[in-house]
C-alpha cells in the first residue's frame, strides 16, 4: 500500500506530501487542473522514465518520493534478499530529476536502476490507464489473464524450458543434414585441424609461461653477469656481507658473556645471517640457469610462433585452442558415425517432444476449465455494472502445425510444428500442436453487448465506455488473485455517466474493501463513493501557476460534489450532493 508520497518541483506542483489511506482515493478538480501529476509522479516511483519538461521551470531539479508498506508474498521477498535489502516493513522510493535530462533512482537510500524499479512496482501498483485499454486486446495479454486468475502462471513458466530444450535438438537434427559430399568434405576439415592442433601438444597457460621465459633466455649473459656480482659481494669476495656479518655475530657472542642482555640482538644477526646466505644460495643457483642457451632460445621463439598461429586460427589462448580441439573431436564422431548419432538425436528430440506434449496438453486442459470461470466471473460483474444482457466468454484454441511458422501475436513467441522439417507432419490429433514458449493455446476474450448480436471478439467494441466496463469488470475478477496492494485506475470513468458512473464507483468502492485503490475521476457518482476525496486545483500567483492537492472535509466534499454535479454551486446542488453521499457511503 502506497502511505506517503511527496512531489516537489514537478510540472505545476512546487510541494506537496499527501498522506493516503486504504481503501477508495479518489482525485478530482476541473479540467486542466493537472489530476493526473499525482499519477504521473506516482509512475516514476515504479521505474517510468523522466522527462526534462517535468522539471519545474526555475528549479534546479525535481523530487519525488514515496512509502510502501513492504509486500506479504513470496516472490516479492525473494526479490528483495537476491537484491541485498535489509528486511524492512517500508519501501522508500526516491527519484531525481534534472532539466538536462538526467535522473537518479534511490531504493531505501541506495541507488538502484529503472529496471530494478519495474520490477519491483509490479509488486507495490497495478496501474489501468488508457494504455491497457489496448493492451487487453492483445491475445498474449488475455493469456496471461487467464493464467492469472487460474493461478497457472508457474505451470505456464515450467513450457519454456521444455520447449527451448525440443527446440534445439529440432534445430540441430535438422542442421544434421547433409549431403555425403557435404560430410566427408568437413571430415576432412576436422581431421586436418584437429591433427594440426593434437601434434602441438599443448598445454594450458604454456603462452603465458613462454612469454615470461623468453626474456630471460634473450638477457641470458647479462642476468648471468648480474646475478655473479651479486653473488660475489654476499659471499665469496673477500669482505662480503657475509664474511662482515659473521665477524660481528662472533663478537657479539663474546659479547654476551659479559652482558647477556644482548641476547635478542644476537639472534636478529643470525635471522640475518641466516636469511643472507638463503640469498646467496638463490642467487648462485639463478647464475647457473642463466648460461646463454642458443638452441633453446630457438626452440622457445619457434614454438611461440606455433601457439600463436594457432591462436589465430582456432582462439585468442591456448585454452581456447584446445577447446576448439574437443569441439571439432566431437564433431568428427558425430560426422563419421552419422547414423547412430542421428537416431539418438531423434529418440532425445521425441522425447522433448513427448514431454512438452504432456505439459502442454495438461496446461491446456486447465485454462479450458478455469476459461468457463473466468467467463461467467466477468458477465456477474458486467451486470453488476450496468451491461446486464451482455455475454462474456473466454474461448481457447489450439495452434496446429498447419500454422505459420514464426511468432504469433500473443502467441508466446516464435513456434514450431510438432514435428521437425525432416520428419512427416501428422496431419490432426495428438501430434500435431503447433508449440510456443506459453504451450499450445491461444486465448480470446469474446463478448455480445446486446441480446441479438453475435459474438464477437473484444478487439471489435468500439464504445470507450463498454471497454471501462470490461477492464474494471476483469480488474475486479483478477483482484481476487491478486496480491499487489494498490490498483491506480485513470480515466476509468471514459464514456460512462448516470447510472452506469455509480454501478462504476460502487464496484470501486467494493473492490477497495481488499486493495488500496487510487482514481482520478470528473463524475460525482464515482467520487461520491470515495473513503476519502483529495480536491486538485490550479492557482496564478507571483505570475507563476501553482497546482495544489489537498484532502476535503466534510463540508469542502459537499461543495465539490455539488461542482461535479452542476458548473453552479447552489443550495440544490448542494442537497443533491448530500443525497448522493448518503446513497454511496
Amino acid at each position: 500500500m502506497l502511505r506517503e508520497i511527496g512531489i516537489k518541483n514537478f510540472v505545476l506542483i512546487e510541494d506537496l506530501r499527501l498522506e493516503l489511506e486504504g481503501g477508495l482515493n479518489v482525485l478530482t478538480g476541473e479540467t486542466g487542473a493537472g489530476k493526473s501529476i499525482v499519477l504521473d509522479a506516482l509512475g516514476l516511483l515504479l521505474g517510468d522514465r523522466f522527462s526534462s519538461e517535468s522539471v519545474r521551470q526555475g528549479t534546479e531539479r525535481s523530487e519525488i518520493d514515496g512509502v510502501f508498506s513492504a509486500p506479504k508474498q513470496k516472490e516479492f521477498r525473494r526479490w528483495w534478499e537476491d537484491h541485498g535489502f535489509e528486511k524492512s516493513d517500508d519501501l522508500v522510493i526516491r527519484r531525481e530529476g534534472y532539466p538536462d535530462g538526467r535522473s537518479r533512482a534511490f531504493l531505501n537510500d541506495r541507488p538502484v536502476t529503472l529496471g530494478a524499479l519495474q520490477e519491483l512496482g509490479a509488486f507495490l501498483v497495478d496501474v489501468h490507464g488508457q494504455n491497457e485499454h489496448q493492451q487487453i486486446l492483445k491475445p498474449s495479454v488475455q493469456l496471461a489473464c487467464l493464467d492469472r486468475f487460474a493461478g497457472l502462471e508457474e505451470a505456464c513458466d515450467a513450457i519454456e524450458p521444455l520447449y527451448r530444450q525440443w527446440q534445439t535438438l529440432s534445430e540441430e537434427l535438422h542442421k544434421g543434414q547433409l549431403s555425403e559430399q557435404e560430410r566427408m568434405q568437413r571430415i576432412d576439415v576436422f581431421e586436418f585441424q584437429l591433427k594440426e592442433i593434437d601434434q602441438a601438444k599443448l598445454r594450458p597457460g604454456e603462452d603465458q609461461a613462454l612469454t615470461e621465459r623468453l626474456p630471460e633466455l634473450k638477457n641470458a649473459e647479462r642476468l648471468r653477469a648480474l646475478a655473479e656480482t651479486a653473488y660475489a659481494a654476499l659471499y665469496n669476495d673477500e669482505g662480503s656481507a657475509l664474511e662482515r656479518l659473521g665477524q660481528t655475530e662472533r663478537s657479539f657472542e663474546a659479547l654476551k658473556n659479559l652482558a647477556p642482555g644482548v641476547e635478542p640482538l644476537l639472534q636478529e644477526i643470525q635471522t640475518a645471517k641466516a636469511s643472507l646466505e638463503e640469498t646467496a644460495r638463490s642467487l648462485k643457483n639463478l647464475a647457473e640457469r642463466w648460461e646463454a642457451d642458443p638452441a633453446a632460445l630457438e626452440a622457445a621463439l619457434a614454438r611461440q610462433d606455433l601457439i600463436a598461429r594457432l591462436e589465430k586460427k582456432y582462439g585468442g589462448t591456448v585454452e581456447a585452442v584446445m577447446a576448439h580441439a574437443e569441439h571439432i573431436r566431437s564433431e568428427l564422431d558425430r560426422l563419421q558415425n552419422t547414423e547412430n548419432y542421428r537416431r539418438d538425436l531423434e529418440k532425445r528430440s521425441e522425447q522433448a517432444r513427448h514431454e512438452l506434449q504432456k505439459a502442454s496438453q495438461e496446461l491446456s486442459a486447465k485454462r479450458k476449465r478455469a476459461a468457463k470461470e473466468l467467463g461467467q466471473a466477468v458477465q456477474k460483474q458486467l451486470a453488476d455494472l450496468g451491461l446486464k444482457q451482455a455475454i462474456f466468454t473466454v474461448t481457447v484454441e489450439q495452434f496446429v502445425a498447419s500454422s505459420p511458422l514464426g511468432g504469433v501475436d500473443g502467441g508466446g513467441g516464435p513456434g514450431l510444428t510438432a514435428n521437425p522439417p525432416s520428419q512427416p507432419s501428422p496431419t490432426r490429433g495428438e501430434g500435431a500442436f503447433r508449440y510456443t514458449t506459453t504451450g499450445i493455446d491461444r486465448v480470446v476474450f469474446e463478448w455480445a453487448p446486446n441480446p441479438g448480436e453475435g459474438i464477437q471478439p473484444l478487439k471489435a467494441i468500439i464504445s470507450g465506455g463498454e471497454m471501462s466496463r470490461i477492464m474494471l469488470a476483469l480488474k475486479t475478477v483478477l483482484a481476487q488473485t491478486d496480491a499487489v496492494g494498490t490498483l491506480v485506475f485513470d480515466e476509468v470513468d471514459a464514456g460512462i455517466g448516470g447510472l452506469t458512473a455509480q454501478a462504476v464507483g460502487k464496484k470501486l468502492r467494493a473492490l477497495s474493501r481488499h486493495h488500496q485503490v487510487l482514481c482520478v475521476s470528473h463524475l460525482p457518482q464515482i467520487a461520491s463513493c470515495a473513503h476519502v476525496h483529495y480536491q486538485v486545483s490550479k492557482r496564478v500567483a507571483r505570475s507563476r501557476t501553482f497546482a495544489d492537492v489537498v484532502r476535503l472535509e466534510p463540508t469542502e466534499r459537499l461543495h465539490e460534489l455539488a461542482r461535479l454535479l452542476g458548473s453552479q454551486v447552489t443550495p440544490t446542488s448542494v442537497q443533491h450532493a448530500k443525497e448522493l453521499l448518503a446513497q454511496n457511503q
